[in-house]
């Protein structure tokens, strides 16, 4: 299962990138989906294995992400 990040703007989404990365987070840096392009141009996708490491690397960088959302087929709920 796969956890898309939302952060509000591509630089919030950036950072996080940064972050994840120095970490060794596995991530995917994505175009968001358009029903989710409200909130950003690009989304980072993590696993469900993956999912509280990056919310925990993130929050000490306090980049929390704006929305999470789980992936269910081609739709996307927010968790």
């Amino acid at each position: 299962m796969e956890y898309l990040l939302a952060f509000g703007s591509t630089h919030r989404v950036l950072k996080a990138e940064s972050v994840l990365k120095e970490k060794g987070v596995p991530f995917r840096l994505n175009p968001a989906p358009s029903s989710l392009s409200a909130y950003c141009d690009l989304v980072i996708t993590v696993s469900e294995d993956t999912l509280l490491d990056a919310k925990a690397a993130l929050t000490v960088a306090k980049l929390t992400p704006k929305a999470v959302y789980k992936a269910e087929g081609v739709a996307y709920v927010k968790v």
